[in-house]
């Protein structure tokens, strides 16, 4: 019995499987960040977002001022206090500057988070068209284009963003 036969034929079977799989293969690709800055919601996102920026700001802007203006005050007057004033009203400056430390971070992780809750609709409503014009167009892969991971993208390659845009006006 020889083996090679039935080998050779399980071969080319799978070859002319392959070749006729990757020439049903058809890839698209998108620019998700260009699609979210035109999104129709995009200003009044970035004008909430603005706001609530600006407030954090003021509130850390008065932190501030009253924490310059206590060093101040504890600048000209330290020579007239005991040693024990003295030392605790440093200790109380030095606590200022670290809650305003802290107020600072948490104020940037709070941006931060409620960016990403702002735009999670917009993403979400964005990947269901994708999906949507990739189902009716026959799309097998998309390509996210906006972040530079695709070094290359052939000129066959459908930019659907156009598309993405189009049905976003209509909504």
């Amino acid at each position: 019995m020889n083996f090679k036969q039935p080998i050779v034929f399980l071969f080319c079977a799978f070859a002319i499987q392959f070749s006729q799989a990757q020439s049903n293969l058809k890839i698209g690709h998108v620019n998700i960040q260009e699609i979210v800055q035109k999104h129709p919601s995009a200003d009044s996102l970035r004008k909430v977002l603005d706001s609530e920026t600006k407030e954090m700001e003021n509130l850390y802007n008065e932190m501030i001022v009253e924490h310059d203006s206590k060093l101040g005050v504890f600048e000209n007057e330290k020579a007239g206090y005991s040693e024990f004033v003295r030392n605790s009203k440093e200790k109380e400056l030095i606590e200022m500057a670290q809650k305003i430390q802290e107020y600072n971070q948490t104020a940037q992780q709070q941006l931060q988070r409620r960016n990403m809750e702002l735009l999670k609709p917009i993403y979400d409503q964005i990947n269901t068209l994708i999906e949507q014009i990739s189902k009716q167009n026959n799309f097998t892969y998309i390509l996210e284009m906006s972040n530079g991971a695709i070094a290359y993208a052939a000129s066959n390659s459908e930019n659907i963003t156009p598309l993405v845009l189009e049905k976003l006006k209509k909504k």
